[in-house]
């Protein structure tokens, strides 16, 4: 069973006020937490919001929060726990409602879920798979694994997949073998290390430096790796407009920027829109080897410049992990 979520607040309905979507969606995620729906409302104290054998996360300012209690508190039942003094967790036959202050931090929602002590968790960040190949592949697992469940998110080719199964938490067993099998062509990450972060360590790891031509991500490459708080590995970056998705212009341009900024990893993206989205070409220089990659996209403007970025951040930490990057 899931929750259902009500967030009373005049300010989050005016927009004076923001609620962290993306963090309470991760905090979810993480420990494998259904939401049924969420009902955004302006506060009153008269509202009559729960029903039997139902599941809640009810947010309001912590000015309202002990009067909202109070005002409910004969369907809420004697059994109550406190988390930081800030959530309040009330559970009437095993049917939670927990009242939490909009104010508060949402990551204090990982002491309110508690795991099964008895059920091995794992998760796994991918790159390059429909909703519905990743959906048929854990439907897949599940039938093979005992107590297996599964959710998972995803975002312009990105997708993040937290499961659990019945094992040892500190073992490698078949399943967590039989897990990583399927996903092992799309997998980036087994942690909360997300593609900016692994390019970058793998640069410093390799003692690589970088350089980037950027112009379809609109800057957003260099922002992301900027955003791991480290410059130290970056020659140059420029912004030059190549529509051009000839190969042999790529490579061109490549000897000419590996020149112009002496970098030991060359990346350049040229492309541009056609009626369904855009074409991306993007070649990864190292040492004397140049990659070229080829990439359509169909979905709207935005959509497809964080896609075309998730690809080159893809496709650069692969080549990055290869242990034979720049050697020859």
């Amino acid at each position: 069973m899931g929750y259902k979520v009500f967030i009373f607040s005049d300010n989050i309905l005016k927009g004076q006020d923001k609620f962290d979507f993306s963090l309470f969606n991760k905090v979810c995620l993480e420990n494998l937490i259904d939401i049924d729906s969420i009902n955004i409302d302006k506060f009153d104290i008269d509202r009559e919001f729960i029903k039997e054998n139902e599941n809640l996360i009810v947010f309001c300012e912590n000015k309202n929060l002990d009067n909202l209690i109070i005002k409910n508190i004969r369907f809420l039942g004697s059994k109550k726990t406190f988390v930081d003094e800030q959530i309040v967790i009330f559970d009437k036959a095993g049917t939670k409602v927990i009242f939490a202050p909009i104010e508060s931090d949402l990551r204090l929602l990982n002491k309110v879920f508690i795991k099964d002590e008895n059920k091995k968790y794992c998760q796994f960040h991918l790159f390059g798979l429909s909703k519905e190949q990743i959906q048929e592949r854990l439907e897949r697992l599940k039938q093979r694994i005992d107590g297996f469940s599964y959710k998972f998110i995803c975002d312009n080719l990105l997708c993040d997949i937290v499961l659990s199964y019945n094992g040892k938490i500190n073992l490698i067993d078949d399943n967590m073998v039989l897990i990583a099998s399927e996903f092992k062509e799309n997998v980036y990450s087994e942690n909360n290390m997300l593609l900016p972060e692994i390019v970058v360590k793998m640069l410093k790891l390799k003692d690589k430096s970088l350089a980037v031509v950027e112009n379809v991500t609109q800057g957003r490459v260099i922002e992301s790796l900027l955003g791991e708080g480290d410059s130290s590995f970056l020659k140059g970056a420029w912004f030059e407009q190549i529509s051009s998705i000839d190969t042999d212009i790529l490579c061109e341009k490549v000897e000419e920027y590996k020149k112009k900024s002496q970098a030991d990893v060359i990346v350049i993206m040229s492309g541009n829109d056609d009626e369904n989205g855009l074409v991306l070409n993007f070649a990864i220089a190292d040492g004397e080897e140049i990659h070229i990659y080829k990439n359509n996209f169909k979905a709207d403007k935005e959509s497809c410049i964080e896609m075309a970025k998730n690809s080159i951040l893809f496709h650069l930490a692969k080549r990055l992990r290869q242990k034979d990057v720049g050697q020859h």
